[in-house]
């Protein structure tokens, strides 16, 4: 059977009218490549002109500078950051030295830059002045100080390599070959991640400087005394007009300093150096509550009600006088929590009410009055017991504080080399750690002797540590 055809309905042929008296094809053609363009407008320009932003990079030829932009932080040269469009003020400092300054204009890529983003190079030739020299010697000495404590290094504590960039800081200066300050530095290598550092720096700044650290090859250094010398000391004292300062009066001496011992470090921190010491006067006891009681009357700004501004200034730390309450039952217990700047800051009060040079002592000094005591003995109580022939407590009671820096490759140094050292962290007042002796009641005796350097911050403030004077 056959299909019937079936037929379609007859409609009229669409045509498109002319539109402003243009064609179809024409106007329609226009309409496309508008749109076209309208997509690309939103796709390729509108985002970057919304931004309004390039990518900068900073860079110098002074190594890590701190860029400043319109007086906002940006970061550590070499660095890329996006700028606004416009003019900008640029400031780079090293230690908040400025360095140099000027304006620099960024433009605005509109084209594709949120895709394929091109970059504009800000740079600087200027090299450090001297303010700011001075200021990375300070940060030099200081870091070298801190890192020197840290004997070991993982994949979470790491080495920061304090030497490099120093000298990546000055070398293309007029200061490069001013090395004294990174020779003293070089005293507080204690690993061999930063004996490397320090190697890199050398090279840099083209510096022939042997680190002593490197001549550490596990062998015996240190010279011992033959025997254990003597020391005379006589009863002497130091007036004011609140107390009496017991005292001894320590003839001069020879002696060393340490032992024999293996030439690594820490065990050369204990290494014996011939040293001579003059004629000095120390306290037979250390300084009791009831002595610094009186200095806090006197210079009310040491007192505990002041502690939050002692803090704030770095002076002291949030145990200072902690437990101390002065009273008159406590008045001859040694005082302790108290920090290395109090113990100064007492000194010098005595000095003016004296007329004497009153200090701490220092290493060699506090090592010559333990030769004096013939009797010894360990003190394993706060309180000490009585001094008739030498001053009392030197080993055991508290730790003593000392005028000492910690320096810790000074027991292999030449004299020479820690003295000129000693003289750069002076010039600086570098804030190094300082050296303190003797132990205190809550140590194990058999792990002390007279040769155990001990160390504290100047800030800190500890119930195991107290201070004695001496006097000319």
């Amino acid at each position: 059977m056959r299909k019937k055809n079936n037929e379609l309905p007859k409609v009229e042929p669409v045509k498109i009218k002319p539109l402003f008296g243009m064609k179809p094809g024409l106007w329609l053609t226009i309409a496309y490549c508008l749109a076209l363009l309208l997509i690309l407008f939103l796709v390729a320009i509108l985002p970057d002109m919304i931004d309004g932003h390039k990518r900068v990079t900073f860079t110098s030829d002074s190594g890590t500078v701190a860029v400043y932009l319109d007086g906002i932080y940006q970061g550590g040269t070499p660095f890329t950051r996006k700028v606004a469009s416009g003019t900008h003020k640029v400031s780079y400092q090293v230690n908040g030295h400025e360095i140099d300054s000027f304006t620099v204009k960024v433009g605005c890529p509109v084209f594709f830059n949120w895709l394929f983003p091109r970059t504009q190079t800000v740079s600087s030739s200027a090299t450090i002045t001297e303010e700011a020299f001075n200021s990375l010697n300070l940060e030099l000495l200081e870091e070298a100080n801190a890192y020197s404590a840290i004997l070991e290094y993982d994949d979470v504590h790491r080495y920061p390599g304090i030497y490099t960039e120093y000298a990546q800081n000055i070398a293309n200066s007029a200061y490069r070959t001013k090395g004294d300050a990174f020779e003293a530095a070089s005293l507080f290598i204690t690993t061999d991640e930063m004996n490397k550092d320090f190697e890199n720096a050398t090279s840099i700044i083209g510096i022939n400087l042997l680190s002593l650290y490197k001549v550490l090859d596990g062998g015996t250094t240190g010279v011992k005394d033959s025997e254990t010398p003597q020391v005379k000391a006589s009863k002497t004292s130091l007036k004011t007009e609140w107390f009496t300062i017991e005292g001894f009066s320590i003839q001069e001496a020879d002696f060393s300093n340490g032992k024999t011992v293996k030439a690594s470090f820490p065990e050369v921190m204990e290494a014996g150096k011939t040293v001579h010491t003059d004629a000095f006067n120390i306290g037979s006891y250390l300084i009791t509550e009831g002595q610094f009681k009186q200095f806090v009357t006197e210079n009310p700004s040491w007192g505990k009600e002041n502690k939050t501004e002692l803090m704030a200034k770095g002076l002291v730390d949030e145990y200072y006088l902690s437990g101390i309450e002065f009273s008159s039952a406590t008045a001859n217990r040694p005082v302790n929590n108290i920090s290395w700047y109090a113990a100064e800051a007492f000194c010098k009060w005595l000095s003016e009410v004296t007329g004497k040079t009153v200090t701490l002592p220092t290493e060699n000094q506090w090592m010559a009055a333990c030769l004096s005591d013939t009797e010894g003995g360990y003190q394993k109580s706060l309180m000490p017991s009585t001094a008739d022939k030498a001053p009392a407590s030197l080993m055991g009671g508290l730790w003593d504080m000392t005028d000492t820096r910690f320096i810790p490759l000074s027991r292999i140094a030449a004299d020479s080399q820690v003295e000129k050292a000693i003289e750069i962290l002076d010039l600086y007042d570098a804030e190094t750690d300082m050296v303190v002796k003797g132990g205190s009641y809550g140590n194990d005796p058999s792990e002390i002797s007279m040769y155990t350097t001990g160390l504290t911050s100047r800030s800190f403030c500890s119930s195991f540590i107290g201070f004695r004077i001496v006097w000319n």
